[in-house]
């Protein structure tokens, strides 16, 4: 009996699927882009005063891990909320530009590195920046797309492109080309990743589901990737 409990038990588990959180937590203490306000929260009701808790919370809608709609740099486009539901979940594929040592990734070293199936929906840029989370270093410098690169990604069909990186524009920038030309093609950008080095050699799912707020041109969300079960875990998804 036990050992048919113990098999049982072992067989839900290689049939389970695996999370793994791709976002930075958000507090007051943690990392913002330059000008932007520091989270900050306050109690609006407390156990012990009220006999149950409740805060307030502030923070801008591009605060860590985040991601970008059209109407952040596009006047007119689309916010979040005008966005269908199916554009936040998705198949993954994550390309490793760790040892690329270059600051501006261009169109010839994704079309090389990034194996791009009709199936893929999301493409997670893995440049290994998010090892810099919380030192002066993280926003700027930064590796960023160039707009020939972003015009091959624009053309891909994508529903939306994740970086383990503030931006996907360099820091000096005021034009924002790489946000331009890929929002105006109805493709989501995922800003400030981590934890990517976990979803090497794996075959996943994307979560990026924002808030549901009127007008949103951008969000905090809870990225998570979603593994198969482990007994697929060789296979392609």
């Amino acid at each position: 009996m036990w050992k048919h409990l113990r098999h049982t038990h072992a067989d839900r588990q290689e049939r389970a699927m695996r999370l793994i959180d791709l976002s930075h937590p958000v507090d007051p203490g943690m990392p913002v882009w330059p000008g932007t306000p520091q989270p900050s929260f306050a109690d609006i009701s407390t156990i012990r005063r009220d006999g149950f808790a409740e805060r307030q919370l502030c923070f801008s809608s591009h605060t860590g891990t985040h991601i970008d709609a059209a109407s952040h740099i596009i006047e007119g486009g689309a916010s979040l909320d005008r966005t269908s539901l199916d554009r936040f979940f998705g198949k993954g594929a994550l390309v490793d530009l760790r040892d690329v040592g270059c600051p501006v990734i261009d169109a010839d070293l994704l079309q090389q590195s990034a194996s791009l199936s009709d199936e893929t929906e999301f493409l997670l840029l893995h440049t290994g920046w998010s090892r810099f989370w919380g030192s002066d270093a993280y926003n700027s410098g930064f590796p960023v797309l160039s707009a020939e690169a972003a015009r091959w990604l624009a053309a891909s069909g994508l529903k939306g492109i994740g970086i383990d990186a503030p931006s996907f524009d360099e820091a000096a920038s005021h034009h924002y080309p790489v946000h331009r030309i890929v929002l105006e093609a109805g493709i989501i950008l995922i800003e400030n990743l981590t934890a990517l080095h976990l979803l090497d050699h794996c075959g996943f799912f994307l979560s990026v589901f924002p808030l549901s707020i009127t007008g949103a041109e951008a969000c905090p969300v809870r990225a998570v990737a979603i593994l198969p079960p482990a007994h697929l875990s060789q296979q392609t998804i």
